[in-house]
């Protein structure tokens, strides 16, 4: 229950420095809520008994996607026929017209997995999480929007007192209430941030512990049950290599904090 605490202080923060004083910051608690709460039934049905595995992957998967389509349909602009994104480093934007609302349920279905499959060490999502939403924080100041830079800090600051608890060994965890409900977040702070594209940058961790875990899956389907990775995802790969816990999740840190500074110039020209 460690991530009810964390996504709760992130609200309460948030909401003192006015996070809710545009409708847009109430699609981002959507987001921390909406997923939280997917998070919330999956934790409780692995309680019930050690054997329980808690919700199958494709009602969790249709579940954020609902969420993330819901909440891309709550921020579309009503006064435009179509919506963009922002091209890293190019400058340009691409007009998604009809598939906005689907890319954005893509975006945030996909970035609260992938947080959830990085959720396998003390520290280390919560570590990489903090990195990731203090980028979008410096985004939205750079851009001047406030709602951005408050959700940013605060949802950044809330995971890094988090770490205080939660790195190794860790006493308090976040469960996929924490892990869901955060990349629930984050998904949307970078839609609104007009960091869709970037995110996949800026998140790079999360995104290199998703691809593993499906070239994992994909290898072991359809190349006779041959593995690219020891195990997946990719953290406990170097970990059978014999790199310790503690040391990898700092490595993995190092890494997030250069990739979030790759990220915001890839924001800033775009």
């Amino acid at each position: 229950m460690g991530g009810v605490l964390v996504l709760g202080v992130a609200i309460v923060v948030a909401a003192g420095f006015g996070g809710f004083a545009h409708p847009h910051g109430w699609a981002i608690a959507s987001g921390i809520m909406g997923l939280g709460v997917v998070g919330l039934i999956d934790d409780w049905l692995k309680l019930r008994s050690p054997y329980a595995k808690g919700l199958r992957c494709l009602p969790k998967l249709v579940s954020a996607l609902a969420v993330g389509g819901l909440i891309g349909f709550a921020i579309a602009d009503p006064r435009s026929a179509s919506q963009s994104v922002g091209v890293p480093w190019v400058g340009a934007r691409v007009e998604l017209g009809w598939l906005w609302v689907p890319v954005a349920a893509v975006v945030v279905a996909g970035s609260a997995h992938a947080v959830n499959l990085t959720d396998g060490m003390d520290g280390l999502a919560a570590g990489c999480l903090a990195l990731a939403f203090g980028a979008l924080g410096v985004v939205g100041f750079l851009t001047q929007d406030p709602l951005v830079t408050v959700w940013g800090v605060s949802l950044a600051g809330a995971c890094l007192g988090f770490l205080w608890f939660n790195t190794f060994p860790a006493s308090v965890f976040l469960g996929d209430v924490g892990s869901l409900g955060l990349g629930g977040a984050l998904g949307v702070l970078a839609i609104l941030a007009d960091a869709m594209l970037a995110l996949v940058i800026v998140g790079g961790i999360f995104v290199a512990e998703a691809v593993s875990v499906m070239l994992q899956v994909a290898s072991y389907r359809w190349r006779n049950k041959r593995r690219i990775f020891r195990v997946a995802p990719l953290h406990h790969h170097f970990q059978l290599g014999g790199i310790p816990e503690h040391k990898l999740v700092v490595r993995f840190w190092i890494v997030g904090f250069l990739l979030a500074v790759l990220g915001l110039t890839a924001v800033a020209h775009s």
